[in-house]
């Protein structure tokens, strides 16, 4: 593994990367810095005598999300599918191809490293990474394996199972994908203007040396680590199918079915993949993985803590929800929204349902039961931070209610309003970290105890590739969430190196021009969607507790 190198990391508070519209094709360039703005939504008027420098430090996270990382060589993928665009039937399956897809490994290793760049850069602030799911983009062991050795360093293969990319769109020669090389006259070069890079592809798929995440870090399950191309349901047989030495390159004819697209795909995606194909070679390890594989997986992973946050009772039942309290005063509650029966959004079942307000209720004093009176809770007071793959936006999917017997059955699905009915009981839910919209997003959730900011970070897989810090502080009067996104230290500019830099550069620069894009063209958010300083009520018992823990740090 190389050394880890002490370079300063430079936050968007001291400057911010944004495109240049001038032209077609959006090329990067530095602007000014981004100070934190305090916000008060949640909070009455803050008294003068509250200043930030009395508050006591409890906790710094690192919230990062949506790697997506992809078997390129994969017969699940449906990248042929992009040329479907403008077509209503065709649109929920969209977007089904990335061109700047190939350099991901690079994007995802400078991300790694600004990490831990950020960590020893300021010894003692930020204290665990939390990633909000969708790991992986079809569910499948290769990816699985790739993801976990990404955040445990060593040996990177950007291109493993596809024959130096010949075997992926960017290694076709086909002009509907993105091929850096001169030799190529895509579309996306003449249409949207992506640039030439001569001798991209070849450097893009040589092993590197990853540094590995010094940080603890915890998971999160999402659609696509769950799903078939993080929509449909694995049937049966289709391990067979997806080991097996052709890759589809486009639909037949009247193979699919009339109506909406992902309807039909959610019931069964095998006709979608039953057009002409590529040959490739036989992968074992393309298999899918299930629930219960891929918490064991993280159980045997490197790093630290063991499971990264799942534990053997996850590996017995099977289930990718679990409670983290080894922050001072905090507890992290981790939810999985998946909805395994199918579709992108999410809910959360009658099972951990129940179990998260069994859960909330431990760590309250008092809270408010369902009718709204006040009752006492089983526990001393923590502040809340929940996490998941999907947040309230998109907790919309009640799909295959009730469709399971026996001990599988699961029952009611409890779906946005529902679920935020719950944690507004709780006084001391401040916070709810999330990911799967490709967007940095702020919104404040104001509730009967007071309320919680609801905060989500866009992919690393696309525009702007940025993480964010959450710092948790305790004042004389609120509870100071410290939200600060961080640019992959990337440079600018791609400079034509082909050094790993170059490459994770040319990655953010043709993914800030995929217009296309799950996050869009605009997946930074507003101003109020990146640094800001959310403020939230808590009681007083809370708050001296709090104080308490942060002291004894």
């Amino acid at each position: 593994m190389p050394e880890r190198r002490d370079s300063k990391v430079i936050t968007t508070v001291e400057t911010t990367l944004v495109p240049d519209s001038a032209e077609t094709y959006r090329r990067l360039r530095r602007s000014a810095g981004e100070q934190h703005i305090v916000r008060t939504d949640l909070v009455p008027a803050m008294p003068d005598e509250d200043p930030a420098d009395e508050e006591v430090r409890l906790a710094g996270l690192v919230h990062f999300t949506d790697f997506q990382i992809a078997d390129l060589a994969s017969p699940s993928r449906v990248e042929f599918l992009q040329r479907r665009e403008g077509q209503p039937e065709w649109a929920r399956m969209l977007p089904a191809y990335r061109p700047q897809e190939f350099l991901l490994a690079h994007a995802i290793e400078m991300t790694v490293r600004s990490i831990n760049g950020l960590v020893s850069g300021d010894p003692g602030r930020w204290d665990i990474a939390l990633t909000t799911g969708d790991n992986t983009d079809s569910a499948q062991s290769n990816e699985l394996d790739a993801f976990l050795s990404y955040l445990a360093g060593g040996t990177i293969e950007p291109a493993a199972g596809t024959r130096g990319f010949s075997d992926a769109p960017v290694g076709l020669g086909d002009e509907n994908y993105y091929n850096p090389e001169p030799s190529s006259h895509d579309q996306w070069k003449r249409t949207k203007g992506l640039p030439t890079h001569a001798g991209a592809l070849a450097a893009s798929a040589e092993p590197f040396d990853g540094e590995g995440l010094s940080l603890p870090w915890l998971s999160c399950f999402g659609n696509h680590d769950c799903l078939v191309q993080g929509r449909s349901a694995e049937p049966s047989g289709y391990d067979e199918f997806l080991t097996g030495q052709a890759k589809p390159v486009g639909v037949a004819e009247n193979a699919a079915p009339p109506g909406d697209k992902l309807s039909a795909y959610v019931e069964d995606p095998t006709w979608i993949s039953q057009g002409a194909s590529h040959p490739i070679e036989r992968d074992s390890e393309r298999r899918m993985v299930s629930k219960a594989e891929y918490v064991d997986r993280h159980l045997c992973a490197a790093g630290s803590p063991q499971g990264h946050g799942f534990t053997e009772d996850n590996r017995s039942t099977g289930r990718a929800y679990y409670v983290y309290d080894e922050l001072p005063g905090v507890r992290m509650i981790v939810l999985d929204t998946t909805n395994i029966a199918g579709h992108v959004d999410g809910c959360v079942d009658q099972r951990q349902f129940e179990w998260l307000e069994e859960r909330l209720v431990e760590v309250h004093t008092s809270y408010h039961s369902e009718s709204g009176e006040m009752v006492k809770g089983r526990g001393g007071d923590r502040l809340v931070v929940i996490a998941s793959h999907h947040g309230l936006s998109t907790m919309t999917n009640d799909y295959g209610a009730d469709s399971e017997t026996g001990e599988d059955r699961r029952g009611k699905l409890y779906v946005a309003d529902e679920v935020e009915r719950l944690l507004h009981r709780f006084g001391n839910v401040a916070l709810w970290l999330s990911g799967h919209t490709h967007v940095n997003s702020i919104t404040p959730r104001p509730g009967i105890s007071g309320g919680f900011w609801e905060v989500s970070t866009g992919s690393i897989a696309e525009w702007p590739v940025q993480f964010r810090g959450i710092e948790i502080s305790a004042g004389a009067s609120a509870v100071r969430l410290r939200a600060t996104m961080v640019d992959s230290q990337a440079p600018a500019t791609p400079d034509g190196t082909l050094s790993l830099e170059d490459l994770a550069s040319l990655h953010r620069e043709i993914a800030a021009n995929d217009d296309g894009s799950v996050g869009g063209l605009y997946a930074e958010g507003t101003v109020a969607d990146r640094n800001q300083d959310l403020l939230v009520s808590v009681s007083s018992e809370l708050l001296t507790n709090l104080r308490s823990f942060g002291a004894e740090r």
